[in-house]
């Protein structure tokens, strides 16, 4: 069995900071969703009873919240902290410092927590770890030039243990019964906090504090891009974030054992997604933003631009479900296309909260033809604008491209739009059948049945992991199918989480937020279409049989095929699609695939050979 300190520590948005001066600005880049926003449209529904109530104890749990307005507010105050002093000085200070001497000095830091770590190893018997963190500190004080570098990681495989005495008080039996969100020192609960405050006694950092400080800012460089894409990105991050602190926190006291053996199924596949990002890291930071005034939106809705300085045709990037324009994998397809000569506009997805709350009052996503019609009016409310900033010759064309659910949008606007409208439209793994699709994802969120929390957290510190390794490390994480099916499904199930919530949380107090939570919690992906879509279309007399045609794309057979701009990208074990569905997309358009046998749901985006596929699709003639 394989303990989570024998894989590089992962500093993920809630414990990159845990032991430095300023630990919360990991959380603050999920910003504020609900604090500060405004107000958004209220949509015009009530929420149904579940027919799964079970599915509500499948929702990872969050440690106990008692006095949760005061928990808000230190968490808009270090946003705000980091929003105007920290995120702009870490940048100039990553372009003044070399990376290299930031890791010297971060590696330093590491090694200044050996006091800490021995103690609570020892505190807690686990003499193998209280020699570890010893051989570490001689290796990296000696070999290692007083910490500057870490040979005993890299070169003799020692992992740091990360204990520290929150950890021992869990060992010794306290269980954390409040969650804490406190102003310059973020996540934790009654029993951490007490840990961090008795640590300070075992810090050799804590007699120079201006070093501490400096130190700690150090470490908050290497982040703060990530923070801040965060923090753009998520509804209520701070519901997110009590989550992910309670899960990590639980799995480091009980010493989780990662464990299992990687099956190579195409859910274990689809995890490798993440690695389909941006080659440049800092290609977010070079998008304009943009606001614009569709026609019927209730509010300006923002987008995302990448401008040519020359003359260009438009590709318009849709993500894919729930997915938000600034989203890694939506980077990725952006930078591409603007990296072949595209002025480059990224849309959020119709299920996003982003673009929910900016919609027609009235608007529900889900019903083809109204979200085509919202898609519409947001590029011609852009079209528009650019066209009368830069010149009606500025813009010499456009194309889609699309995934997931993006891609089922780039299919249905391709197929009834003139034919000759989009030069390209790239539709990378489409469901064929939207309802199918999204039954799908509720099938996987159930996978592990009532014994989901050994699963689900060890699902989630292997994933923790992988986003810090490389795409071929990554390929060899023990991953077992049903967990790989319930982080896929968690992953979904908050989408549609934020996408329900989006205009009903504003003004509610606690109470009625909490009981507004457990009660979305068990609502899934079926429920929405059945139980909220299909009546608030009733009332405009669409009946549920328009809803399920509209949903599936073989009702469009033939505007497809005459769609001639059209190219797909597939893969055999494709979740969302059945044999079927996989054959009749093969049947119908044979010489416009790119096919692979392996991959999932996206799973080999990252591979050279499919970005350049793709690349030769678009590349302009």
């Amino acid at each position: 069995m394989t303990r989570p300190g024998d894989y590089p520590r992962v500093p993920n948005c809630y414990d990159l900071l845990m032991r430095i001066v300023f630990p919360s600005l990991a959380l603050l880049v999920v910003g504020l969703g609900l604090l500060g926003t405004g107000c958004s449209a209220p949509r015009a529904y009530s929420l149904p009873d579940p027919s799964e109530p079970g599915d509500g104890l499948l929702m990872a749990p969050s440690m106990t919240d008692p006095i949760e307005p005061v928990n808000r507010a230190s968490f808009a105050l270090n946003e705000f902290l980091f929003a105007v002093a920290v995120e702009p000085a870490t940048g100039v200070y990553n372009t003044l410092v070399p990376k290299p001497a930031r890791i010297g000095i971060r590696n330093f830091r590491n090694n200044l927590f050996f006091p800490l770590r021995l103690v609570s190893n020892l505190l807690q018997a686990k003499w193998t770890g209280a020699g570890t963190e010893t051989k570490r500190f001689l290796i990296n004080t000696t070999l290692g030039v007083g910490g500057l570098s870490d040979p005993a990681t890299h070169k003799y495989k020692l992992a740091n243990t990360g204990e520290d005495l929150g950890q021992v008080f869990g060992y010794w039996g306290w269980e954390s019964k409040m969650y804490l969100y406190v102003p310059l020192l973020g996540a934790s609960s009654e029993r951490d906090v007490l840990g961090s405050a008795i640590g300070l006694g075992l810090d050799p950092a804590s007699l120079v504090p201006a070093a501490r400080l400096g130190m700690g800012f150090n470490h908050i460089s290497f982040s703060s891009r990530a923070l801040l894409q965060m923090l753009k990105t998520e509804y209520d991050p701070y519901e997110l974030a009590k989550m992910n602190f309670t899960l990590k926190r639980d799995a480091q006291v009980r010493d989780l054992q990662l464990g299992g053996k990687h099956e190579d199924t195409g859910q274990t596949q689809t995890l490798m997604a993440i690695y389909s990002r941006p080659k440049n890291q800092r290609f977010a930071k070079l998008a304009d933003e943009l606001e614009v005034n569709p026609e019927g939106f209730a509010r300006p809705l923002t987008v995302s631009l990448w401008l040519q300085k020359k003359h260009a045709p438009i590709a318009w990037i849709l993500p894919g479900l729930g997915g938000h324009r600034l989203s890694t994998r939506a980077l990725a397809l952006a930078e591409q296309a603007h990296t072949e000569g595209y002025h480059v506009i990224c849309i959020s997805n119709n299920f996003n909260w982003e673009f929910i709350r900016s919609a027609p009052a009235d608007y529900l996503p889900g019903y083809m033809p109204h979200d085509l019609a919202a898609i519409r009016a947001v590029q011609q409310a852009v079209t528009t604008h650019l066209t009368a900033k830069h010149g009606a010759g500025h813009i010499t064309g456009q194309s889609l491209l699309g995934f997931s659910m993006g891609a089922w949008y780039t299919l249905n606007l391709a197929a009834t739009s003139p034919p000759d409208t989009y030069e390209h439209a790239v539709a990378i793994n489409p469901p064929l059948d939207l309802v199918h699709g999204l039954k799908a994802l509720d099938q996987l969120y159930r996978t592990p049945g009532k014994d989901t929390r050994a699963l689900r957290q060890t699902a989630l510190l292997k994933i923790a992991i992988n986003q810090k390794q490389t795409a071929e490390q990554g390929a060899g994480m023990p991953f077992t199918d049903a967990e790989a099916s319930y982080l896929i499904g968690l992953s979904y199930r908050i989408t549609l989480r934020q996408a329900i919530l989006s205009g009903h949380l504003d003004g509610r107090d606690v109470a009625a937020r909490r009981r507004l939570y457990k009660r979305v919690n068990a609502l899934s992906w079926e429920d929405y279409f059945t139980k909220i879509l299909t009546p608030h279309l009733a009332q405009q007399t669409i009946a549920p049989t328009t809803l399920t045609n509209a949903s599936d794309l073989r009702q469009r057979q033939a505007t497809l095929a005459a769609a001639k701009s059209l190219h797909l990208v597939l893969t055999s074990n494709d979740f969302l699609l059945s044999d079927e569905h996989l054959n009749w997309f093969r049947t119908n358009f044979p010489n416009q695939i790119t096919y692979n046998e392996k991959g999932g749901h996206m799973g080999q985006l990252w591979k050279t050979e499919v970005y350049q596929a793709i690349s030769k699709v678009i590349r302009r003639k």
